[in-house]
């Protein structure tokens, strides 16, 4: 078992440089040795570096619950908690100790070191900081690693590009981090707004005050997709108006890396957000000549790429925990067209497989517009 300095240097690690975790770091220490402990007492498979990876799932959920979201939304990610335990070996008593133990530990959390990183990144005001939490978001989180499409279209897309492979990669985790959307249409931002907005009460009246201003601010980021624009003037060497190829102007555009000289008329590929009331050139930007910009045209660039994405995903397979096996594509891409059934399944909940509603008695119609509970629907609180 890991001493509190050898974990606290390991749980710093884990998380993003500019990150204070000395908050919570005794909190989550507290949780590592109870679950080393229960383990290491019933499981027929012990291995300790599990647990690091599993108390990184367990600080999401108590920040933010943004695993959680996906976990429901995506059958491929199935249950976080079982799959871990299961990997243990270990009897449904002690998987139910953890399951207790999990749930103690998010209900007793009186802060999160993560929320407050999350929450000043975004009032900061500060571009930088906020680009650099949101993608370190879509770079280390896990779960979200699940629900991505296959990225090898976008990583050879990038490194075509940008010609050097530490400049793409951060220019396909920046473009994750603000551009990908979820099968239900909302965006990594999107999804943390939402998530803050609706944040439980026992967090106190101030802190959920502060949660909802920093929703109303990450409202307001708006994003486009990596594209070409050329420059159409500049007055000072980080601030620029752009053209874009289909004639769109961005006026007062900040590049935070310094421009060339002479960039009147030159053409450059980028991704641009807009964030309190700025708008950024995010993360690399690449300089094209006369001969490259014709063959960047984003919006076909794109459509290939998701063309290619989606049609890898209907070769790929998985089975959910009730044995059904469905493919990559119906669960990263696809919705119940019944709202009430689709309703349902954002919460983990689906009719064709065993669900809450057996065990509580109620009768599947065979019809999957009619499978909801005594044919009406029933809203949980979320």
């Amino acid at each position: 078992m890991l001493t509190f300095v050898q974990f606290s240097s390991r749980w710093k690690r884990l998380h993003h440089p500019s990150m204070d975790v000395e908050g919570d770091v005794g909190f989550f220490y507290q949780l590592y040795g109870k679950l080393y402990h229960l383990i290491g007492q019933e499981a027929r498979c012990f291995d300790s570096s599990k647990i690091l990876p599993f108390l990184l799932y367990v600080e999401n959920t108590i920040a933010v619950g943004l695993d959680g979201v996906y976990e429901y939304r995506y059958r491929s990610v199935g249950n976080v908690e079982s799959r871990w335990c299961n990997g243990f070996e270990m009897s449904a008593t002690a998987d139910s100790k953890v399951h207790n133990l999990v749930g103690r530990a998010v209900a007793d959390a009186r802060c999160s070191a993560l929320r407050r990183w999350m929450t000043e990144s975004v009032l900061s005001g500060d571009f930088s900081r906020l680009s650099e939490m949101l993608t370190w978001f879509a770079c280390e989180d896990k779960i979200l690693r699940y629900v991505y499409p296959d990225l090898r279209c976008r990583k050879a897309m990038f490194m075509r590009l940008a010609g050097d492979k530490q400049v793409s990669k951060k220019m396909l985790w920046t473009d994750l981090a603000f551009n990908w959307r979820d099968k239900r249409g909302y965006s990594l931002v999107n999804t943390i707004a939402r998530q803050f907005r609706f944040s439980s009460p026992s967090l106190g009246k101030e802190e959920c005050a502060l949660l909802k201003e920093v929703a109303e601010m990450l409202d307001t980021i708006r994003s486009e997709r990596l594209d070409t624009y050329t420059v159409i003037d500049w007055k000072d060497e980080h601030l620029l108006a752009l053209l874009h190829r289909d004639g769109r102007e961005f006026r007062d555009v900040i590049f935070l890396q310094s421009v060339p000289d002479d960039v009147q008329n030159r053409h450059l590929a980028a991704q641009l957000v807009t964030y309190n009331d700025k708008t950024y050139i995010n993360g690399s930007a690449v300089w094209l000549n006369e001969e490259a910009l014709p063959i960047w045209n984003g919006e076909a660039n794109w459509n290939d790429i998701v063309k290619k994405e989606q049609d890898a995903a209907k070769l790929a397979y998985f089975t959910t925990a009730f044995g059904k096996r469905l493919s990559l594509y119906e669960d990263l891409y696809t919705v119940p067209e019944d709202p009430e059934e689709a309703y349902y399944a954002d919460m983990g909940i689906y009719f064709d497989e065993p669900n809450i509603f057996d065990f509580l008695g109620c009768m599947k119609p065979s019809r999957a517009s009619d499978a909801r509970p005594n044919g009406e629907v029933i809203y949980l609180n979320r």
